[in-house]
């Protein structure tokens, strides 16, 4: 099966750049695109080696010189994209001050726009996020926790300060991750039903606000 040209969205996978740059790196590059169209597309299990070199343009020789394998080429394409994701998130938080409410507003906004560029992400999680492998444990350990343990730790600082809803923290995680993304992961049935665009700026912000009143008390209702 052949997978559809979609939207250009920037590129969350990136190797050494600059007249230092080997030919090896752009490979590399190329390759660690196309497995990830491709595990987004059809999971790891539906997904072979020589599927991604197809969709590269490469040798399958190739893509097995620098990735001996798909489990290891599933890592390294997962390295790629969560360490991006998770350092992006971490330099938001690290770099905001003040209040909880205040960062953790940055954070949803930053969360909501990583996963409107790049909802290959969000669909690969879905598959694997069902399904108790070492795949997930990996990445969960290596990338997710980190993000996890964040968001809970600035809910529970925005409910002792009075300006978030009181309520389980990691539940209210998933919800805002399950709200933030479904409809970037889903934007074609989206669209269909709403005749809107869920990449416009125009509905990236209304995804955000709306995550707002999910997540913040009503101003009139903070507490002392």
């Amino acid at each position: 099966m052949r997978l559809p040209d979609g939207p250009e969205r920037p590129d969350l996978i990136h190797t050494a750049e600059g007249k230092g740059r080997r030919r090896g790196d752009d490979v590399r590059e190329r390759i660690l695109r196309a497995a990830l169209e491709c595990f987004s597309a059809f999971g790891f299990e539906g997904t072979s080696t020589r599927a991604i070199a197809a969709k590269g343009g490469l040798t399958h020789s190739l893509v097995l010189y620098h990735f001996e394998s798909k489990d290891q080429l599933w890592i390294s394409t997962m390295d790629a994209v969560f360490g991006a994701v998770v350092s992006d998130l971490a330099i938001t938080i690290t770099e905001s001050q003040g209040p909880a409410d205040k960062v953790l507003r940055g954070f949803i906004a930053k969360l909501v726009r990583v996963v409107a560029e790049h909802p290959e992400v969000n669909r690969i999680m879905t598959m694997e996020g069902g399904q108790d492998t070492e795949r997930l444990r990996y990445v969960m350990k290596a990338h997710g926790r980190q993000i996890f343990n964040d968001f809970c730790s600035l809910i529970r600082r925005g409910q002792e300060e009075g300006t978030v809803r009181q309520c389980d923290p990691a539940r209210m995680y998933f919800h805002v991750v399950a709200s933030g993304e479904s409809t970037f992961s889903k934007a074609p049935q989206y669209k269909e039903l709403t005749g809107r665009d869920a990449f416009s700026e125009q509905e990236i912000l209304r995804t955000i606000a709306f995550l707002y009143d999910i997540v913040f008390l009503p101003a009139g209702d903070f507490q002392a």
